[in-house]
């Protein structure tokens, strides 16, 4: 009895929500909220005008389609790569136990070639300006054949009676070269400027004065653009031929 009166009491106590407090909260909840959208709003606003102002990239080029026939010659390609290699490696694999003695072998021969005088000599001729030439000495006189000096003093001569000084000039040193060449032909290289042949050790002493002048000339014609003229003519034809006289040709 006093039970069932307890529960009596536990039900009445409690009052069910009144119909018009709910309807109020469930239309706050589920109604429009005026200060939210006016902030959407705001941020598509935002959004529109840095996509206008094109500060950030909103956008991305698309992707680059790869032909499917140029993909597959690519992978023949390299598949044909890796066949190749793999053969190699199947060929040298019964030589792996012993391998490292043959790399050994390899390199010891290498540095036995190096040192070879064959060896140094051609590296020497190849790649001269890369080492130091300071050994090197010119070991006999440089001496022109009469007829050689005969025909370039006539041929100068020639274009200088005409006035082209600058083109017997030019002739003059062109001709020397091809006689140093004749008369050492480990000297002269096809990337040799005239300075380099007027430095090179190898060089008879007797003919660098007359060779510098000449030089010295033909540089003021084709890089300077200073007309050679007569003077510069005389003078180069004149140390040419104390030059040659002095070898007792002319």
């Amino acid at each position: 009895m006093a039970d069932s009166g307890a529960a009596s009491l536990d039900s009445a106590s409690v009052d069910p929500v009144p119909d018009a407090v709910s309807g109020a909260v469930t239309g706050a909840v589920s109604g429009p909220v005026p200060g939210n959208a006016a902030g959407f709003q705001h941020a598509r606003d935002l959004i529109e005008q840095a996509n206008k102002a094109h500060d950030i990239q909103s956008s991305f080029a698309p992707a680059v389609q790869i032909d499917p026939k140029t993909g597959e010659m690519w992978r023949k390609i390299f598949e044909a790569i890796g066949k190749f290699f793999g053969a190699i490696g199947d060929l040298l694999s019964p030589l792996a136990p012993i391998m490292p003695f043959l790399l050994y072998a390899l390199g010891i021969g290498i540095i036995l070639l190096l040192l070879s005088p064959v060896a140094r000599m051609f590296i020497s001729s190849r790649f001269e300006r890369f080492f130091s030439r300071d050994n090197l000495k010119a070991d006999k006189p440089w001496r022109p054949t009469k007829d050689a000096v005969v025909a370039l003093l006539q041929d100068i001569d020639a274009l200088a009676a005409q006035g082209r000084y600058d083109e017997a000039v030019h002739l003059l040193l062109v001709r020397s070269v091809a006689d140093i060449n004749n008369f050492r032909p480990d000297l002269v290289r096809k990337h040799f400027s005239s300075r380099d042949i007027l430095s090179h050790p190898l060089l008879p002493e007797g003919a660098r004065p007359a060779f510098r002048q000449i030089v010295s000339w033909v540089e003021r014609s084709y890089f300077a653009g200073i007309p050679v003229g007569k003077e510069g003519f005389d003078a180069c034809r004149k140390a040419y031929v104390e030059f040659v006289a002095a070898e007792g040709l002319a």
